[in-house]
């Protein structure tokens, strides 16, 4: 790594949060620059530290660990997430949120030192994207161009399955392999807007050509499963907005 990866810590249990202080203290790729027992406090903090990643427990007083990371979206500041919890029941809403990892508790060494692995390279390959192409290019009706490491990447829309928000990019899957584009989502979901492209989640949007099966799942969301077999979250929040595209097709 460049420069060491500025990490925010947010649990309430004072054990946990010491325990992956200590735990992470002596890697040379890590500064923790946060350890909050609040999300409430850490929501408050975090535009002034900016961190680029965090540990995040799930369940805690006042604001959950999704409502935090909401929160952090709506100022502008999207850290890598690695959630770390004793409950195992919200992993599906943790990776529709693009988190890199979901660590149950109890956890040892090397499992959390798989999971900043993974983030490290996540990390690493965000900053060495070089953004998004010139004007002239991205405003190709049929397809999706951006630069990445001095490349343009060419992608037909027509060939693009979905689309899911990873921190501080995007992943675009296309013709069973996924690439990463530094656009946001938002940006994305305005640029295909008109076509055959519909948010499903606040992380997710998907091409409704690939759309093989919906079906219900809990509170009102739904399961959403493509033609490859890719399962994804329908939420209500969103359902009618995919309503249309369903009805253009019977």
């Amino acid at each position: 790594m460049s420069a060491p990866i500025e990490t925010l810590i947010v649990d309430d249990e004072p054990l946990a949060r010491q325990r992956l202080q200590r735990l992470m203290r002596t890697d040379p790729d890590i500064r923790i620059v946060g350890s909050f027992e609040s999300a409430a406090e850490a929501g408050q903090r975090a535009r002034e530290l900016a961190p680029q990643l965090l540990l995040l427990d799930i369940r805690m007083p006042e604001l959950d660990g999704f409502q935090l990371l909401a929160g952090l979206n709506a100022q502008g500041c999207s850290p890598h997430v690695i959630f770390v919890t004793a409950h195992p029941d919200r992993s599906i809403d943790a990776f529709g949120v693009g988190a890199v990892d979901y660590l149950l508790k109890p956890f040892d060494e090397d499992r959390l030192a798989r999971a900043l692995r993974r983030a490290k390279q996540l990390i690493a390959a965000s900053e060495r994207s070089t953004g998004i192409a010139p004007p002239c290019l991205a405003e190709d009706p049929t397809r999706l161009l951006w630069t990445d490491r001095g490349k343009i990447v060419v992608l037909s829309l027509r060939n693009i399955e979905f689309v899911q928000a990873a921190a501080r990019h995007v992943r675009i899957y296309a013709d069973g392999r996924c690439h990463t584009c530094s656009q946001s989502l938002g940006e994305l979901e305005r640029r295909l807007c008109g076509s055959s492209f519909v948010r499903i989640h606040r992380s997710t949007i998907i091409n409704v050509q690939y759309l093989a099966e919906l079906r219900p799942s809990f509170h009102g969301d739904y399961e959403v499963v493509l033609k490859r077999g890719t399962r994804l979250t329908l939420s209500r929040r969103y359902r009618d907005r995919l309503m249309p595209f369903l009805l253009a097709r019977t």
